[in-house]
C-alpha cells in the first residue's frame, strides 16, 4: 500500500491541506492521477420496463423480472419474486449478466445489485452496462458508495424520482487501470464473501435451535438423567398477569426517573435488553403495576396471529421499571416450580407458537384474550429438567450472539474499506 505526505498549506491560508500526490475535487480529496467522471461517461444506462399485466400470459417461471424488493439483500440477484415466461420476456428491456441494477424512483432510491444472469426489471430500475475502461465489480461498489448522493439529488417529494438522464450525471472517482480497479473490487469482494458465510453460518445455527427447541421442549427427546412423564399444567394455575402503563399522555414520555421496557424490547428478545429501557415520568404514589425479577413479558396484540404473546423474561430487578401498555406481564405465584427462561423460550417455539396464536382473535391486527391466555393448558416437566433444556438453549444463542457480533464487525470493516479504497485513500498497486 502506498502511503504519503500531506501537504502544508500556504502561510495565512485556511485550505484544508492535501496529502502529497492527491488533489481536491468535487467529490473530495483522491489521487492525482484519479478522475472524476460522469456515470453516463463509462456506461449505459437503461431503463427497466414491465410488460402488460393483464395478459397473465406475460408472466411464468422462467426469466426473472427484478423489481425494488429484489435487490438490496444479496450482492447477486439471483431470483426475483415475480417471474416471466418466454413470450413476457421477449416484450421486455432484458439486460444481460454483470449489469448493475439500481433503483431510481420510490422510497428504495439507491438498492441495488449485480445481475446474476440475463434479466428483466421494472421501470423504477435503472441497469447500469459498464464499458470496457472500467470493471463492472469495481463500478457496483462505486455505486454502493455514490448511493446516498443520489438519494440526496432526489429530494424528498411525495415519489423520490432520478430520471435516466440525471442519473448518467452522477459522478465518482475512478482509479486509471484497469488492474487497480479490479484489484479494490476482489478486496471488497473477499468482505462481502466473509459477510456472507457468517450470514449464512447464522441462518443454520437459528434452524439447529429451532429444531432443538421442537425435539426438547415437547419431549420428543430427553436429556440423560430424565424420564417420566410430563405434568399438563395450566397457565393460571401457575402465576397472574397485570397490565402496562395506564393514563399516560405523550408528554410523560422520553422523561423521568422511571423506565419502561418498550414494545419492540419485548418481541425481539427472549431475555428483556436492560440496555434498551426508555424514560417515563411516574409520579410518586400513582397506581402503575412495576415490573419485577421472574416477571414474563408478552406482546398483547400483533397484525398476525403468529406473533401475538411473543414472550421474554426479565432477568432481574431493575429501580422503577415498567411496562409499555401494548405488553402485559405474567407472575409466577410464590413456591411454584417454574422457571421464567423455560417457559420464555418455549412460547417462541413451534409448540408454544401454535397454541397462543390459535387463541389470537381479529380481522386486520389480532388480540389475546387474557382469560384465554391464564386458561391455556400444555405439558411441563420438573424443575430440574426445564433448567437443564433452558441451559442448552442459552448456550446456542450465546453462540449466535457471538457470530451476529463478529458479523456486525465484518460490516463495519467493510464500509471501512470502501471508505479508503473508493476514495484512493488506501491504495492497493
Amino acid at each position: 500500500m502506498n502511503t504519503t505526505q500531506e501537504k502544508a498549506a500556504p502561510a495565512g491560508k485556511s485550505t484544508p491541506r492535501v496529502p502529497a500526490g492527491y488533489k481536491q475535487t468535487e467529490v473530495g480529496v483522491i489521487p492525482e492521477d484519479w478522475e472524476v467522471r460522469e456515470l453516463g461517461g463509462v456506461a449505459a444506462i437503461s431503463t427497466g420496463s414491465t410488460p402488460p399485466t393483464q395478459d397473465r400470459t406475460n408472466y411464468g417461471d422462467e426469466f426473472m423480472f427484478a423489481s425494488p424488493s429484489d435487490l438490496g439483500v444479496t450482492k447477486h440477484v439471483r431470483k426475483t419474486g415475480k417471474m416471466l415466461s418466454r413470450k413476457g420476456f421477449a416484450l421486455s428491456r432484458r439486460f444481460p449478466k454483470d449489469s448493475i441494477l439500481f433503483v431510481c424512483i420510490g422510497s428504495t432510491i439507491g438498492k441495488c445489485g449485480i445481475a446474476a444472469e440475463d434479466l428483466t426489471a421494472n421501470q423504477q430500475i435503472n441497469a447500469i452496462l459498464p464499458n470496457s475502461e472500467i470493471s463492472s465489480e469495481f463500478l457496483f461498489y462505486a455505486s454502493l458508495a455514490f448511493a446516498g448522493r443520489v438519494k440526496e439529488q432526489a429530494g424528498e417529494q411525495a415519489v423520490p424520482m432520478m430520471n435516466k438522464s440525471q442519473f448518467a450525471k452522477t459522478i465518482f472517482p475512478l482509479p486509471p487501470t484497469l488492474a487497480e480497479q479490479q484489484a479494490i473490487a476482489t478486496a471488497l469482494s473477499d468482505a462481502d464473501a466473509l459477510i456472507d458465510s457468517l450470514e449464512q453460518l447464522i441462518a443454520k445455527k437459528r434452524l439447529l435451535k429451532q429444531g432443538a427447541m421442537q425435539d426438547l421442549l415437547t419431549g420428543k427427546k430427553r436429556l440423560p438423567g430424565f424420564e417420566g412423564e410430563w405434568e399438563v399444567k395450566r397457565l393460571g394455575a401457575l402465576g397472574s398477569t397485570y397490565g402496562g402503563l395506564t393514563g399516560k399522555t405523550k408528554r410523560d414520555f422520553g422523561d423521568g426517573n422511571a423506565r419502561y421496557v418498550p414494545f419492540l424490547n419485548v418481541i425481539q428478545n427472549v431475555v428483556i435488553d436492560f440496555q434498551n429501557l426508555e424514560r417515563v415520568i411516574v409520579s410518586p404514589g400513582e397506581s402503575q403495576n412495576r415490573v419485577r425479577k421472574g416477571d414474563l413479558l408478552f406482546n398483547g396484540s400483533s397484525e398476525t396471529p403468529e406473533e401475538v404473546a411473543l414472550s421474554a423474561l426479565v432477568p432481574e430487578d431493575h429501580q422503577e421499571l415498567y411496562l409499555n401498555s401494548f405488553c402485559f406481564g405474567f407472575r409466577f405465584t410464590e413456591g411454584q416450580e417454574s422457571s421464567g427462561l423455560y417457559l420464555a423460550y418455549f412460547f417462541r417455539s413451534r409448540p408454544g407458537r401454535d397454541l397462543l396464536s390459535s387463541l389470537a382473535q381479529g380481522a386486520t391486527r389480532y388480540n389475546m384474550s387474557k382469560a384465554a391466555f391464564l386458561n391455556l393448558s400444555f405439558p411441563l416437566p420438573i424443575l430440574a429438567e426445564q433448567t437443564a433444556l433452558e441451559a442448552i438453549l442459552s448456550d446456542m444463542d450465546a453462540g449466535i450472539a457471538a457470530l451476529e457480533a463478529k458479523l456486525a464487525k465484518a460490516r463495519q470493516l467493510k464500509q471501512g474499506m470502501m471508505q479508503e479504497l473508493l476514495t484512493g485513500k488506501t491504495r492497493l498497486v
